[in-house]
């Protein structure tokens, strides 16, 4: 179902599902679409007006208005954002983002902060990259070489890119899953899009949130460190921070139990 707002909801496969009183957005993090949140969906649907969306060139149903140039910053994609949601007339919403999407909507939370009541950032970071005394968990050669092996050999790298993401076996559904909509996604949009998140750096922005957030963190998740973590919650005025007993990057997809129940002790 795609309410009125026209080409920014059709430009960015907007789905609405239920009619409740207390909206809840879902935005999907890098290499995913919002079928990634099925899990989710299926568990609130009947309690929240449930909005889902793919962010451009991220999902990959959403790639034909990518720009390498425009999309160079993560500030593109806050004010697609903020678009989607004026254009539902969306106010006071939950909204929860996955990974880099997280770090987006906390953005979008000091451009529109009437938009939204809470953050859920799960396995959201600040900054991915080790710099001076901060750890990200990505070193200049850590990235170098992701981005060599993935243009060297793109299809070879979403196997093993997704392996160590995922943290399962090739043969684990979850995995399977995201190689395959990795795969979907234009090589060169996926390589500019993954070297626009391993460089971005909002530190210097956290000061400026004042929305209610939530970091949920995995026990060990290979793309964001743990200190990562603690820095976005130490950073974040009046955060709550919850390790949830999963390991990966993509929990929702990998131990969707877990990602509920801890939704559900913190949606409220």
């Amino acid at each position: 179902m795609i309410e009125s707002g026209g080409s920014v909801l059709e430009r960015h496969n907007v789905t609405v599902i239920g009619s409740a009183a207390e909206t809840l957005v879902l935005v999907p993090g890098f290499g995913t679409g919002q079928s990634a949140w099925r899990h989710v969906v299926e568990a609130f649907k009947d309690r929240y007006r449930i909005v889902l969306f793919d962010l451009t060139g991220v999902g990959p149903g959403s790639q034909t208005h990518y720009d390498h140039v425009r999309y160079g910053t993560l500030d593109a994609y806050v004010r697609d954002l903020t678009a989607v949601l004026d254009a539902l007339r969306i106010v006071d919403c939950i909204c929860v983002g996955h990974s880099v999407a997280g770090t987006i909507a906390a953005l979008a939370s000091i451009r529109a902060p009437y938009a939204f009541r809470k953050l859920v950032l799960l396995g959201a970071s600040a900054c991915y990259r080790n710099r001076g005394d901060y750890r990200g968990g990505f070193d200049g050669a850590d990235i170098d070489g992701l981005i060599e092996s993935a243009t060297r050999d793109y299809l070879q790298w979403t196997a093993s890119f997704g392996e160590m993401v995922v943290s399962g076996p090739a043969d684990a559904p979850a995995v399977r899953e995201f190689v395959a909509t990795l795969r979907a996604m234009r090589p060169d949009r996926a390589l500019s899009l993954l070297i626009t998140i391993l460089q971005s750096d909002v530190r210097h922005r956290l000061a400026e949130i004042r929305v209610p957030a939530v970091v949920l963190q995995t026990s060990h998740d290979p793309a964001v460190s743990r200190e990562a973590a603690d820095y976005l919650h130490h950073h974040l005025q009046g955060s709550v921070m919850e390790v949830l007993d999963a390991s990966g990057h993509l929990p929702h997809l990998s131990a969707p139990a877990v990602v509920i129940d801890a939704l559900r002790c913190h949606l409220s």
